[in-house]
């Protein structure tokens, strides 16, 4: 159902495997693992809300089999992981335990709307793919390189988020407010897309990016700026705004994956 989630699993993972360029036997398995993992969330969510009374009763056993199926498919793929000597993958998924007990309390309490704080966390566990697939397709397991790739790819999603919450913000309104207001309502997005470049200036001054990696920020800020001030989406429909990020998102991956494969 979140759409636009699907490019922050697969984003950071096709990240890391293209920077790796490499694969092993053990890349497949995390894919399985990952995948189902991912695909977990929704029957997950739908258990919990009939569990809370928020759903028909007759809904929990197909709620319970694709459950069942899901973590089957990822438990599967974890232990062929850990036969292909990769069970250090196991540690970033037990990180996401956590946040998704945090996301599972605000659905019985009927707060998962609107949640800009979990949404930036949990795209930090998604983020995490970025360094279990170069540290799997490389089999160097965590090391300095598939961190830095991890944190890329969490800035990115950080700010995306940021900036979709403004952008559904301005679709609420009828007309487009005065300048001012709108530097008021964008600020957030902006100090997030402008760390994010200050950030990749400073890794690649340290050696730890290549140079192009800023340019791959430095498009988002562009982007952040047009739709926050100058081109605000009053009354876009979340799909449009949904589908800009996508390709907002996809072309970041592209430059940074260009920036790190020239």
């Amino acid at each position: 159902q979140q759409h636009g989630a699907w490019v922050m699993w697969a984003g950071p993972l096709i990240f890391g495997l293209a920077v790796a360029r490499d694969l092993t036997p053990a890349t497949g398995w995390l894919l399985l693992a990952s995948l189902s993992a991912f695909m977990t969330l929704q029957p997950l969510t739908l258990v919990v809300k009939i569990l809370a009374g928020r759903r028909p009763r007759n809904e929990l056993g197909p709620g319970l089999l694709w459950l069942g199926l899901y973590a089957a498919a990822a438990l599967i793929g974890v232990i062929g992981l850990a036969l292909n000597g990769a069970g250090w993958t196991l540690a970033l998924g037990l990180l996401a335990a956590p946040v998704l007990i945090w996301q599972m309390s605000l659905v019985v309490r009927r707060e998962e709307r609107g949640q800009m704080g979990v949404e930036v966390v949990g795209s930090g566990v998604l983020a995490l793919n970025a360094l279990a697939g170069y540290g799997v397709a490389t089999g160097a397991g965590i090391d300095t390189r598939g961190l830095v790739l991890f944190a890329l790819s969490w800035l990115q999603a950080a700010a995306g988020i940021v900036y979709i919450f403004l952008c559904l913000d301005y679709r609420r309104m009828k007309t487009a407010p005065p300048i001012s207001e709108r530097q008021r309502l964008a600020r957030r997005a902006l100090l997030y897309a402008g760390f994010n470049v200050v950030a990749a200036l400073a890794l690649a001054a340290a050696g730890l990016t290549p140079w192009g990696a800023m340019l791959a920020f430095a498009l988002m800020l562009g982007e952040t700026a047009l739709g926050g001030l100058v081109r605000p989406p009053i009354g876009a429909r979340p799909a449009a705004i949904g589908v800009r990020q996508l390709i907002a998102t996809t072309v970041f991956f592209a430059v940074m994956i260009a920036a790190y494969l020239i």
